[in-house]
């Protein structure tokens, strides 16, 4: 099947179809990223700290023993975690199409892969990460 071949209007719904599905395919991904991320931002850990009286001392029991509370602290700072991975997802398809260059080239690396690594994801992790903080 040649596809110069078909009418104009098929090829024109064929491919609105086409990038319909793949806008689709990319909100979906999307989508699982978010939730992915919020899961990992969301991480919490139970932390003992000392009960503070009304005269600003440490509050004790009957015993004479300090009390504790335990109390929910998130693991990830929420500003640097969102950052942090917000670049690793936008040098995503930096980062793809670096590798299926250098799989395609037999393991060698090709003209457009290192310099994408290097330029737009370290561009992407390290400066806009270091503006925004």
């Amino acid at each position: 099947l040649m596809e110069l071949t078909w009418d104009r209007g098929v090829r024109a719904f064929l491919y609105l179809i086409a990038l319909l599905w793949c806008f689709l395919g990319v909100s979906v991904l999307s989508d699982t990223f978010m939730a992915g991320i919020e899961a990992i931002t969301n991480s919490t850990y139970k932390k003992k700290v000392p009960r503070i009286a009304a005269d600003g001392q440490p509050a004790k029991d009957e015993n004479g023993q300090p009390i504790v509370d335990e109390v929910d602290e998130l693991i990830w700072n929420p500003a640097v975690a969102n950052l942090t991975l917000m670049a690793l997802g936008s040098s995503t398809p930096e980062i793809l199409l670096s590798i299926i260059e250098i799989v395609g080239n037999g393991f060698f690396a090709g003209d457009l892969g290192p310099g994408t690594v290097v330029g737009s994801a370290s561009f992407n992790l390290y400066v806009i990460t270091g503006i925004c903080m």
